[in-house]
Parts: structure tokens; C-alpha cells; sequence
């Protein structure tokens, strides 16, 4: 019995691979566990020592024209005020959107999008779980984020004015202006956009040196109990690029390194245009105005220089009470969140001196043609990656197909139906190469056997015959070379659309999140993807064989690999592959009694052999 022990070995590496990765995820989430454990208690420990703490009532909201008292501030800059101060809470509207106020910290402590459901289908809000209103100014990042304000809604109900003046005599203004309401249906932000206009004032008597401030965006956590890590996080954006820390990043380690956990990030730019949060498929951004005509000095002032980002954690207490379900939740994973502000640089202020500052603040969710209209690239936040144009290619055509549908899934599997069709030729020569390839299995077996002791032989032998028999070895693989953009595209464009959300399809609820039936031993049985491993498996059981025997059965281990990339991935990724797959065993079907070549009609091209 001849062992094959090249088969072997990938099949040992392939497992190898699976457990080892394994391992890799379970020592992160530990370290995950631990980390946020540590950090529960230092902020225990240090709420603790608190000589005093803002408190106030959630309940109270203030009308159109209605003005509150200033309060007095009695702690240094940076620090918190040792005063108590009943909260009141100021909603506005713009088209679906409420925004919702806060004297505390004068800025959004939540945003009610009404268009859009939360899991267990109450109105989705963001900003929810972090104690950091959007728009919050401080002058150290998350600290005295929760400063009081006197605070005054303009006539009309359009704008809301904050104010509050520190111990050094700097008045702090600032003052938010919903969009028209016009701007709803022209695209852009529209009802999710929002003005800050920040006017900082020294009243004092002397000169002052501001050393820089913060805008903070506010926080960002997942939507599902079962959302992945990776697409929880920070983004910043500067002049030769964006870059995107999730919430991994904290719990240190990785690959390729070693970095020490921790709860902060902190980096600094030049040119820093804008910082978000951002889950799976919503946002919150700080943009800060840039005068492009104005001179590097003035310029420096108004792009950021620092960006800052905190993990924080979100209790279970917390978590139920938003609506969302634990369904899927696993002992000692902890649930995670992340906070983030764009800080800009400091400047001198003499005596009666100001300046004003403008930002844009967006906050809703991460669809690709509003964003790409804000004009700082802030579409960047959905970070594509390597295949980011055929990603945006492929959310543009299922967009044009829904309206055309009326259906997202059925948008997906027209979709692909349009893209094999085109690649239809190509598959048919690939086809025609893969036997050719498979007639040439006897000879190749013969070379194998008479050239087994003299690899370099055997290696130029088997080139020979490909000349002879004018074979392409690798003709059978230009297919899924160029299905891998495209695979890799929908990949990132699916689990990012959020057009998907609450889109449902056959028994499928969800187009952006995994199809679970039912669960066993609390493992989520996922139909979609095990029905487009099974359709894997047959097409690759039909089509030609080609290659050597132990590459063919490692091959095998595809649908696995397949599985492992889409089993708890947004469904239409898994109804993307299987239509696929549905395609391709039609058309193997459809071309497997073309004749075979015959190696007799191609003898005449073959060398004389010695």
C-alpha cells in the first residue's frame, strides 16, 4: 500500500492551521477578559476617591427659547467641577433623526435613529452606552466631559446654545445647528449631519496660553451580542491616509508583535482631518473645517494634531436595557465599547481675545454615497481595504438592482448571475485546460514512476510534455484567480453594507447578520453556509482532475476554509458563494460531454524521445 505522505502532510498543516488559530483567539479573548477586569477595578477605585460627582435627574427637557442659569465652576481647568447639577435633556429633530442634549458636557448624549430598529425592533440609538456627549470640549481627552452648561435653544427649535466659563475666565461656547430641511432628500449627511461652532474667549485680564482642546465623537459599541471585534473601533483620517484600530488593538499582542495592553490610544498627526467610532454599521465622526485658502499658520490651527481613542466596557444591566439580546453570549468574553476625540493645537489668547472653529459632525449610518458627498474622503471610515474599488463597484450595482428588485437578496443573486455570465467564457476555457490537463494524467503518472529517484528530471520532463501537448498548467486556475478580488470585495462589502440591516430572505431574517435557526449546545446552527459547503463539494466532485493527486485532496479542504470565512458572517455573504456555486455546477454540467481531447490527435507535436 503506497502512503501518501505529501496528502498527509497538508492535511497535518491544514489542521494545524485551524488549531492553531484556535489557540490564538481564545489567549486574546483571555487577555481581553483580564484587561477589562483590571480596568473595572482601577475606575471602581478611582470613582471611589472622587471628593465629588456631577449627578442630576435624566428626565427633565426644556422647550424653544428656554435659557438655564450658568453654572459655577469652581475646579481648575481639566478638572471636574465639585458641584451637583440637575441634568435637563434637549431633544431636536431633523427629518428621522432626534438628537438629544445635554447640559452636562453640552453636547449629544444620544441620537434616536427612527428609520432604523434595533434587534429586538425599538428605535435604534446611538451613543447610548459611554458617558461622553458628542461635541463634548475638554481640554484633556475624556476628562470633565460631564462639565455643566447653561445652555439656551434658539427660536425655531433649529439651533441649541451652550455655555459655561472656566476659573481662568475662558468662555467656552458652543453652539449646534441642525441642517435645513431640505437637505434630507438631497443626499450627504442630510438628517444626520450637525454644525458645531466653537467660540473660545479669554475674559481675563492677562494673556493666556491655551495648551489645546478636544472634540470628542462620542462612543461606539455593538449592535449584536455575536458582532466580531474587528468592526468595533476607532478611525482617523489625515492628508496621506486613514487608519482603523479595533477594539483588538487594545488587548495588545498580535501576529507579527508584541505591545502591552492598554485602554487608551493615543497618536499624533499632522494635517488630521477628522476621527470617528464606528460598529458594523453605524458612525459617529468630528470633521473640523479647513480653510484651504488660508495661510499654513491659520491652516495648522484648524486641522487636529492628536487623536485619542478609550476602550470602555458595557455592563449587562446596560446592554438588556437597549434592547439588545445576550443570545450567543459566552462566559468571560467581555462586551466592549470605544470613545474618541479629534484634538486640536493650542494657541495664545491676550486679553479679550477669541477665535472660532467650526466642525461637522455626522452620525448615522455607514452608507457609502452619503459619506463619500461630506468631501473629506469620510467615506474612508468604511475602510474597504485592497479590493476597495471592486467593493464599491459591487455596493453601487446592488443598490441599482434593489431598486430595480425591490430585494436586496434577489438584488445579490442577480448580482452574481451577471458576473458569472460575463466570466462564462473564460470559465469554459478553463474547463477545456483542466481536461487536457486530465488526459495528460497517464504520461504524468509514467514520468512520476520512471523519474522518482531524480526530481530535477522529472521537474523538466513534465515541463516537456506541457510544451509538447501545448498545455497550460495553470489554465485551469485563471478563474478563481480573478474570483478571489471579487470574493474578497463582497466580503468586505457585505459585512459592511448597512443596507442589509433587518432585509430579510426565505428563512433568513437578516441579510447582515449570520442565519441562526437554532442553537446546540449553545453553537449557532447557521444554514446558509453549511448548504454552500455541500455545493462546493459537489462542484468540485464534477469538475475535471487535474494537478497531482495530493493537491487535489487538499483542495478538499476548501468548502472547511470556506466555512471557517463565512459560517458567522453576514448571511448574503454565504448567499453570494452558494448562487455562485449553483452557476458553476450548471455550467460543468452543461459542458461535461464536450469531447475530451484525444492524445493521439496531438502526437504529431511531440518531440522525438530518446
Amino acid at each position: 500500500m503506497n502512503i501518501d505522505r505529501k496528502g498527509i502532510v497538508g492535511i497535518v498543516l491544514a489542521v494545524l492551521g485551524f488549531g492553531g488559530w484556535q489557540v490564538y483567539y481564545t489567549r486574546q479573548v483571555q487577555r481581553a477578559a483580564d484587561a477589562q477586569k483590571q480596568a473595572a477595578q482601577t475606575a471602581q477605585a478611582a470613582k471611589a476617591a472622587e471628593p465629588a460627582v456631577v449627578t442630576g435627574s435624566a428626565g427633565s427637557q426644556s422647550a424653544p427659547g428656554a435659557a438655564s442659569q450658568p453654572a459655577p465652576e469652581t475646579a481648575a481647568a481639566g478638572g471636574t467641577a465639585a458641584v451637583s447639577v440637575k441634568e435637563e435633556k434637549t431633544p431636536l429633530k431633523i427629518g428621522s433623526t432626534e438628537y438629544v442634549f445635554s447640559n452636562l458636557g453640552g453636547g449629544v448624549v444620544a441620537a434616536r435613529l427612527l428609520g432604523h430598529k434595533s434587534e429586538q425592533g425599538a428605535v435604534l440609538v446611538l451613543n447610548e452606552f459611554g458617558e461622553v456627549p458628542i461635541g463634548a470640549v475638554t481640554e484633556v481627552a475624556g476628562d470633565g466631559v460631564r462639565k455643566p452648561h447653561s445652555f439656551e435653544v434658539e427660536p425655531g427649535g433649529r439651533a441649541i446654545r451652550f455655555e459655561r466659563t472656566d476659573a481662568r475666565q475662558v468662555r467656552w461656547v458652543k453652539r449646534f445647528v441642525l441642517p435645513p430641511e431640505e437637505s434630507v432628500s438631497k443626499g450627504g449627511a442630510g438628517e444626520y449631519g450637525l454644525r458645531l461652532e466653537l467660540t473660545v474667549t479669554n475674559q481675563g485680564g492677562e494673556p493666556l496660553t491655551l495648551p489645546g482642546y478636544y472634540v470628542h465623537a462620542g462612543s461606539a459599541a455593538p449592535l449584536h451580542q455575536r458582532d466580531m471585534p474587528i468592526y468595533t473601533g476607532f478611525h482617523m483620517y489625515r492628508d496621506n491616509g486613514g487608519k482603523f484600530v479595533d477594539l483588538n488593538w487594545f488587548n495588545g499582542g498580535g501576529f507579527f508583535s508584541r505591545r502591552t495592553a492598554s485602554e487608551t490610544f493615543t497618536e499624533s498627526a499632522e494635517k488630521l482631518s477628522w476621527v470617528g467610532v464606528t460598529n458594523q454599521y453605524f458612525c459617529s465622526l468630528v470633521t473640523s473645517d479647513v480653510d484651504l485658502k488660508a495661510t499654513s499658520e491659520v491652516q495648522r490651527l484648524q486641522y487636529g494634531n492628536q487623536a485619542w481613542a478609550r476602550r470602555f466596557s458595557v455592563s449587562d444591566a446596560a446592554w438588556l436595557a437597549s434592547g439588545r439580546s445576550t443570545e450567543g453570549a459566552k462566559a468571560g468574553v467581555p462586551r466592549q465599547g470605544v470613545d474618541a476625540a479629534l484634538g486640536l493645537p493650542g494657541r495664545v489668547l491676550n486679553s479679550g481675545e477669541g477665535f472660532t472653529q467650526g466642525f461637522d459632525l455626522y452620525v448615522g449610518p455607514r452608507e457609502y454615497g452619503r459619506l463619500a458627498k461630506m468631501g473629506q474622503d469620510q467615506a474612508d471610515i468604511l475602510a474597504f481595504g485592497t479590493f476597495g474599488l471592486v467593493s464599491k463597484f459591487l455596493l453601487s450595482s446592488m443598490n441599482v438592482l434593489k431598486g430595480w428588485l425591490g430585494s436586496y437578496a434577489w438584488a445579490i443573486v442577480v448580482l452574481t448571475l451577471i458576473i458569472k455570465t460575463v466570466l462564462w467564457p473564460m470559465q469554459n476555457k478553463a474547463t477545456a485546460s483542466m481536461k487536457r490537463m486530465s488526459a495528460l494524467q497517464p504520461l504524468m503518472t509514467q514520468l512520476r514512476e520512471k523519474y522518482k529517484d531524480d526530481p530535477a528530471r522529472l521537474n523538466a520532463e513534465v515541463m516537456q510534455l506541457y510544451k509538447d501537448y501545448q498545455v497550460n498548467p495553470f489554465g485551469g486556475c485563471l478563474p478563481m484567480l480573478v474570483q478571489i478580488p471579487i470574493f474578497f470585495g463582497f466580503y468586505n462589502m457585505l459585512g459592511k453594507a448597512v443596507e442589509l440591516r433587518n432585509s430579510s430572505f426565505l428563512w433568513v431574517q437578516d441579510l447582515s447578520q449570520p442565519d441562526t435557526v437554532a442553537r446546540l449546545l449553545n453553537f449557532p446552527i447557521n444554514v446558509l453556509p453549511l448548504i454552500m459547503a455541500v455545493t462546493m463539494f459537489v462542484q468540485m466532485a464534477i469538475q475535471p482532475k487535474s494537478g497531482d493527486p495530493a493537491q487535489q485532496r487538499i483542495f478538499m479542504f476548501m468548502p472547511l476554509i470556506f466555512i471557517f470565512f463565512c459560517y458567522n458572517f453576514a448571511s448574503a455573504l454565504a448567499l453570494y458563494w452558494t448562487v455562485q456555486n449553483l452557476f458553476s455546477i450548471v455550467q460543468l454540467l452543461a459542458t461535461k460531454n464536450q469531447e475530451t481531447p484525444k492524445l493521439e490527435k496531438m502526437l504529431g507535436r511531440t518531440r522525438a524521445r530518446a
